[in-house]
C-alpha cells in the first residue's frame, strides 16, 4: 500500500522502439479518440476539453508539434458506448508484442513482500497514453492498483495518501483543486494539511500507484506511456460491472454513501441544535470504528 519507483525492469522492446516514426509505421492511420483542450490542465469536473477522432498519424504529429492546443490519448475500447475495457493487446495488436506485461507477484517479490495477497491480483486493463508537452491530468484516485510506465519523455507524478481525502475537496473520485501547484488557499484552506509526494519519471522508468492513492501527472515533454491495472480477486464481487476505468467506488462503499445521504435527509427535519448533536454522534461512531481498525 505504498507507492514506489521502478528504475530497472524489463518492460520489453517498447522502451527502445517506440518513437513517432516507429509507431506511425506500425499503427498507420488507425482512428483514435482524443481529448482536445485549449488549456494545459485538463479539468474533468468542468469538462474544459472535447473529444475528437483523429487518424493516428495526424494525432502524433499534432500532439508533438502543436503549441496552441493540448492533446491527450487515453486508449479506450472499441465499444462506442464506452463499455469496453482498454486492452492494448486487443486494440493495438500492431505494437502489443513490444510489451513485456508485468506480473504483479514479481513486483511483490522485488520488495520482499511474501503476502499471498499478491498472488490474488489479476490484470484488469492496459492503457496506451500519449500527451502533449505540459499537459496536466486532474487529481483523482483509482480503486485498483496500477503501474505507470514512462516510455518516452519525462513526466512528473504527484501523489497524496488516502488519509488526505478530507483535505482534497473531492467530488466523487476527483479533486476540485485543478492545479495542486497553484492552490487558492482562501477557497481551499484545508489543502495545506496534505502530505505530498513527488517524483519525475524518465525514459524506461515506472511507478507503482496503490489503489486509493490520489495522483496527478504533468507531461514535461511529449509523452508516451502505458498503465497496467490490476484487480483483486478477493474483491471481485464488489467491483461494479460497468466500471471500465477502475475508478468507480466499490459496491459496499456506494451503499454506504447512499445511507449517509438518507441519514442527512432524516436529520434535516430536526432543529439545528438537534441536527448538529446527532451528526456529531454519527461522526463519533465512525471515529470509534476507525480507531478499532
Amino acid at each position: 500500500n505504498q507507492p514506489f519507483v521502478i528504475l530497472k525492469e524489463n518492460f520489453g522492446n517498447c522502451i527502445h522502439n517506440w518513437d513517432n516514426d516507429y509507431l506511425l509505421n506500425k499503427i498507420g492511420n488507425y482512428p483514435v479518440k482524443v481529448h482536445v483542450s485549449d488549456e494545459p490542465i485538463l479539468n474533468f469536473l468542468d469538462k474544459n476539453f472535447r473529444y475528437e477522432t483523429y487518424n493516428f498519424g495526424e494525432f502524433i504529429h499534432q500532439c508533438s508539434h502543436d503549441e496552441k492546443q493540448y492533446l491527450y490519448l487515453r486508449s479506450i475500447g472499441m465499444d462506442k458506448r464506452g463499455k469496453d475495457v482498454s486492452n492494448i493487446k486487443k486494440h493495438f495488436p500492431q505494437i502489443a508484442d513490444d510489451i513485456a506485461f508485468p506480473e504483479f507477484a514479481n513486483f511483490c517479490k522485488s520488495i520482499d513482500c511474501n503476502s499471498n495477497v499478491c498472488e490474488k491480483k489479476h490484470i484488469f486493463s492496459s492503457v496506451f497514453r500519449i500527451s502533449s508537452p505540459g499537459l496536466v491530468m486532474w487529481t483523482h484516485y483509482d480503486i485498483v492498483d496500477n503501474i505507470l510506465l514512462q516510455v518516452r519523455g519525462n513526466k512528473k507524478v504527484i501523489l497524496f495518501p488516502p488519509s488526505d481525502a478530507t483535505y482534497l475537496y473531492l467530488r466523487g473520485d476527483k479533486s476540485e483543486i485543478v492545479d495542486v501547484d497553484q492552490v487558492d488557499e482562501e477557497k481551499y484552506p484545508l489543502f495545506k494539511h496534505t502530505t505530498r509526494y513527488e517524483c519525475t519519471l524518465s525514459h524506461g522508468e515506472a511507478i507503482f500507484i496503490p489503489s486509493l492513492w490520489f495522483h496527478s501527472t504533468k507531461a514535461l515533454d511529449f509523452s508516451i506511456g502505458i498503465n497496467f491495472f490490476w484487480k483483486d480477486k478477493q474483491l471481485s464481487e464488489y467491483y461494479q460491472k460497468s466500471d471500465v476505468y477502475g475508478n468507480k467506488d466499490l459496491i459496499p462503499a456506494c451503499d454506504a454513501y447512499a445511507n449517509v445521504d438518507k441519514a442527512l435527509k432524516h436529520l434535516s427535519k430536526l432543529p439545528t441544535k438537534y441536527k448538529l448533536f446527532y451528526m456529531n454522534m454519527i461522526i463519533s461512531k465512525l471515529n470509534n470504528e476507525m480507531s478499532n481498525e
